[in-house]
C-alpha cells in the first residue's frame, strides 16, 4: 500500500514539473505579432535612452538563420561588421528597418520574417535560395550596437574610406610600389599588359571578354559568363571601374588591377549584401581577340 502511495506521489510530482516547464518554455517563446506582418521577441532592451529615429543610421549586428537555426548568412563574417541601415525611407516596406525604428542602443531581439518576404526585402530577390526552400520563415538574431546621427556616421565613413587605402597600400607590400601602381582614372594596376598593335576598343566596339573579381584574401565574389560579350560604352552593362580599365586596353590583352569601393559597389556594398561596404575588389580581365 505504501508503495502504491509513493508512487502515485511521484507521478503526480511528475507531471507537475512537466506542466511547470512547458509553462516557463512558452513564455520564454512567446512572440508578438506586428501587424505588418513579422514576429518578434524582445531579448534585452535598454530603459535609460530613447531611440532617436530622423534621419540617423543603425549599426547593427545580425545574424540570419533557417528555420532550422542553421546560419547562412552573418554581418560580422559577410559585412566585416558593417551593417549600417539608414532610418530615412518608407519603413513599411522593410520590416528589419521598421522594427528597428522603435529601438535604442544595446536592444537585442529575434525575429521571424516570412521566408518570401525577407529574401525579398533583405536581398532584393524573389528567389528563395535552397536552404530556405521549405521554410516558412527566416530568424534574425539582431542587436543595435549604436545609433549614430548623420553627421558622426560622415565622420565614420571618412575613417572607413582610410582603411580601406591602407588596405590597398599593404596588398602592395610598401608605399613606393603602392604609388606607382595608381591610374589617374582612380583604379590600380597589379599587371598591366603588354603592348601589342590590335586595335584599342572604342564606345560601340562590340568586344567578348571574361573576368573573376575576388576580395584582397583571394576569395572569388564574381566572374562573367563564359565569352561575355558587350558593346562598349553602354551604361550599366559593367561595375564602373571596369570600364575604366577596358578604356585602357586593347583585343587581345590581359590585366590585372585593383579597384576601391568607389569604382566598384561603394559606401553601401552590394545590394544583395555580399559584398562589404568600402570593400576593394581585385579584377583579373581578359579582352578576347
Amino acid at each position: 500500500m505504501m508503495w502504491r502511495f509513493c508512487k502515485f506521489f511521484f507521478t503526480i510530482i511528475f507531471i507537475f514539473l512537466i506542466i511547470s516547464s512547458c509553462r516557463n518554455t512558452s513564455k520564454k517563446t512567446r512572440f508578438t505579432y506586428n501587424k505588418l506582418g513579422y514576429w518578434y521577441q524582445l531579448i534585452s532592451f535598454n530603459n535609460n535612452t530613447l531611440p532617436n529615429n530622423k534621419n540617423t543610421i543603425y549599426w547593427l549586428g545580425a545574424t540570419f538563420k533557417t528555420q532550422s537555426d542553421s546560419v547562412f548568412w552573418d554581418s560580422y563574417n559577410n559585412l566585416n561588421d558593417n551593417f549600417f541601415i539608414a532610418l530615412n525611407t518608407n519603413l513599411q516596406s522593410n520590416y528589419l528597418s521598421h522594427f528597428i525604428s522603435t529601438k535604442t542602443e544595446q536592444d537585442s531581439c529575434l525575429l521571424l520574417i516570412k521566408t518570401s518576404d525577407f529574401f525579398n526585402q533583405q536581398f532584393n530577390t524573389h528567389q528563395i535560395p535552397f536552404f530556405s526552400k521549405n521554410d516558412s520563415i527566416v530568424k534574425i538574431n539582431l542587436k543595435v550596437k549604436r545609433i549614430y546621427s548623420q553627421a558622426q556616421f560622415i565622420n565614420l565613413q571618412q575613417n572607413f574610406a582610410k582603411k580601406e587605402l591602407e588596405q590597398i597600400e599593404n596588398y602592395f607590400n610598401s608605399a613606393q610600389k603602392f604609388e606607382a601602381s595608381k591610374d589617374s582614372l582612380g583604379f590600380y594596376w597589379i599587371d598591366k599588359p603588354t603592348k601589342n598593335q590590335l586595335p584599342k576598343i572604342k564606345n560601340g566596339d562590340d568586344i567578348y571578354l571574361s573576368y573573376q573579381g575576388s576580395f584582397l584574401n583571394g576569395q572569388l565574389v564574381d566572374s562573367s559568363p563564359k565569352n561575355f560579350k558587350i558593346t562598349y560604352g553602354t551604361p550599366d552593362q559593367l561595375l564602373k571601374g571596369l570600364n575604366y580599365v577596358i578604356s585602357r586596353l586593347k583585343l587581345g590583352d590581359n590585366a590585372k588591377i585593383i579597384l576601391p569601393s568607389r569604382l566598384t559597389f561603394g559606401e553601401k556594398g552590394s545590394t544583395n549584401n555580399f559584398i562589404p561596404p568600402y570593400t576593394p575588389l581585385v579584377y583579373t580581365l581578359k579582352i578576347n581577340e
